[in-house]
């Protein structure tokens, strides 16, 4: 079971750093903001753009999503740390140039011409700021296909490998995770991480359906995730079971 569980995880993951971050003791969508509606800083028409505004562009786009939608960006205060980071090391005149702009589609961080070493920067200055742990664990909760102390024993387990990293560079890079580059390494790990920290009954997947059209598991049986961030997810404590019929009577002679 243990081999069908990291299977299906591989499928899905197809100078201001911290002293101590903390353990990641709970799963969830990263953000201090509130989801408070903002709007993307202004740049200017022309020229360069100054280096604080556009870190302000980065923190932006790293925390802000969609109020209507849950999934994991950093909290602000590691988000500035890497776009400081970011800036100063690929350098406001470079960003300027190739036409960085913030809450703009098609001129993202990830979208811009930026060489694969510039990338590497960005992953580098990612990494060293922000909970990887935290974030890698939310995108393995997902809507609570798994339990969130499932989630977070993945992503501390691969931690502990040092293979957080390849989620980073597909951040980065615009591309998907490949659990099958570098020899496998990340998909060995992911196998190995499963069996150890995922039961065989813990699968929450009642939509994957297997060639046969039969469900994976029901969300129901053996119960659900209970702390899922879907409701749909979540076991069903109102439903109860159909009264027992009862035996048929003889007529009396």
């Amino acid at each position: 079971m243990g081999l069908c569980v990291g299977l299906s995880l591989i499928g899905l993951v197809s100078g201001c750093v911290p002293e101590k971050r903390g353990d990641s003791s709970e799963v969830n969508d990263g953000s201090d903001s509130g989801r408070e509606a903002t709007s993307a800083p202004e740049f200017p028409a022309e020229g360069e753009v100054p280096a604080g505004l556009l870190v302000d562009g980065l923190v932006y786009d790293m925390t802000t999503r969609p109020a209507d939608q849950v999934y994991w960006t950093p909290p602000s205060a590691q988000a500035r740390c890497a776009a400081k980071g970011i800036v100063q090391e690929i350098g406001p005149s470079r960003l300027s140039a190739l036409g960085y702009r913030a809450g703009t589609p098609g001129a993202a961080l990830n979208d811009i011409d930026l060489t694969a070493d510039e990338r590497e920067i960005v992953v580098d200055q990612f990494s060293e700021c922000v909970d990887l742990v935290q974030g890698i664990a939310a995108v393995f909760f997902g809507d609570g296909r798994i339990s969130t102390r499932s989630a977070t024993c993945m992503a501390k387990g691969l931690g502990d490998q040092d293979l957080l990293r390849p989620f980073v560079q597909a951040w980065a890079f615009g591309r998907a995770t490949d659990p099958l580059a570098e020899n496998g390494a990340l998909a060995t790990a992911l196998l190995a991480q499963a069996d150890v920290c995922i039961s065989p009954t813990a699968l929450n997947w009642p939509d994957v359906r297997l060639p046969g059209t039969d469900p994976l598991i029901d969300s129901d049986s053996p119960g659900g995730s209970g702390n899922s961030a879907s409701p749909a997810d979540r076991p069903d404590t109102t439903a109860t079971a159909p009264p027992t019929a009862a035996p048929p009577t003889t007529a009396a002679p």
